[in-house]
């Protein structure tokens, strides 16, 4: 009984280790890309929140401004 109890206690630890790494990395804020940002974006950041246009979020996903809503990336150098 000892030994099963043991092994939950430790499985448990295991788990909760696991789960606060991932926690950490989601948690971890991401850097702002290169260029300017769109209008809508610097409202909302001005707001204190970040912009929810679909077509913001895919862009800063992919480290980048949205340039549908008028932000600008940098060229890239060749």
């Amino acid at each position: 009984m000892k030994l099963f109890r043991a092994l939950v206690v430790s499985l448990s630890a295991a788990v909760f280790a696991v789960g606060v790494v991932f926690a950490a990395e989601n948690a971890a804020p991401k850097a702002k890309p290169e260029g300017n940002p769109g209008k809508c974006c610097v409202k909302a950041e001005s707001a204190g929140k970040t912009c929810d246009h679909k077509c913001c979020v895919e862009a800063n996903a992919a480290g980048k401004n949205c340039e549908k809503c008028g932000g600008a990336n940098p060229a890239k150098k060749a």
